[in-house]
């Protein structure tokens, strides 16, 4: 299927309806697609459907909550499958990225408390994900709502060596997963934060991760991840973003004094709302503070 894609872009090449620089850039995209297809066995290009184009996006909107990846990352990716299968088919039904798959336009201001700040919850989640088996993902939940850690984040860390950093520095070091490959520090000062790395570290044992030794990290979230998905929304929590946002809004609230502006409604001290914003920025492993209006709320708030 790459075969077939990348000789239809070269065909264009040739026409000069597509330019070099296009071809490779949709080349790639079209090559993530293709594995994704290949996985659920299709081979051919007569078998992608409209559908299948819309689970794809689909699954790309979930990841860019989980803060994978961007948003307009996310819609090129599901443009490029739109170009070759249209070159494939005059007739091909455009899938459209936002519309169709629910990918986010940009970040947008959170408007409403996210689901994972009431501790039961979670703790709720937490047990019944064990009782299923999906202790690894039990584990992963922990550190996404004490730590404020990606999806991935969570899932790569080195669990055992971070406590290990925890309990000497009260801090630790985010390397694997990031967005971009940009290591952080994220601050460990809360009895729920050291309980989740030990919690994480157990599951890890003597592996790397806790994610198993059998899975890549790709496999682990398909499989364990994503059906602890069902068992995130039975109780309550949406989805594993709102674990990271639950964390961003309980930083704001230890480093200000008072409620983020999403659960209170108001911003008491402009300066001090500023401070800590760029704060959590950086915990948050964020290059822009107009990014934490998505976890926190924005600045005016009308609620």
């Amino acid at each position: 299927m790459r075969a077939a894609g990348r000789l239809l872009l070269n065909r264009e090449a040739a026409k000069k309806s597509l330019s070099f620089q296009s071809i490779a850039s949709v080349d790639q995209a079209w090559l993530k697609f293709a594995e994704h297809a290949y996985e659920l066995g299709i081979r051919r290009l007569e078998q992608i459907t409209f559908d299948l184009v819309k689970s794809y996006g689909e699954g790309l909107a979930d990841d860019v909550l989980d803060d994978l990846y961007a948003a307009a990352y996310a819609q090129r990716l599901v443009s490029a499958v739109n170009t070759v299968m249209h070159l494939a088919n005059r007739s091909w039904r455009t899938v459209k990225p936002v519309a169709d798959c629910g990918i986010a336009r940009r970040v947008a201001v959170r408007r409403f408390a996210p689901s994972g700040m009431d501790d039961a919850d979670v703790q709720s989640a937490v047990e019944d994900m064990r009782s299923k088996g999906q202790t690894a993902a039990a584990a992963v939940t922990l550190l996404a709502k004490s730590l404020g850690l990606r999806l991935k984040e969570a899932s790569l860390l080195d669990a055992a060596k971070a406590l290990r950093q925890a309990e000497m520095h009260g801090s630790i070091d985010v390397t694997d997963g990031t967005k971009g490959g940009r290591s952080r520090t994220v601050p460990v000062i809360r009895i729920d934060q050291f309980a989740a790395l030990r919690t994480a570290a157990s599951v890890q044992s003597q592996g790397r991760s806790v994610i198993p030794s059998d899975l890549d990290w790709k496999n682990f979230r398909e499989g364990q991840l994503k059906a602890a998905r069902l068992t995130l929304k039975a109780h309550r929590i949406h989805k594993y973003h709102d674990l990271r946002a639950a964390y961003a809004c309980r930083r704001y609230a230890e480093l200000t004094g008072h409620p983020a502006p999403v659960v209170s409604g108001r911003i008491v001290d402009r300066q001090i709302d500023h401070d800590a914003r760029r704060i959590i920025s950086r915990e948050l492993g964020h290059n822009r503070i107009s990014v934490v209006a998505a976890y926190v709320g924005g600045l005016r708030c009308t609620r």
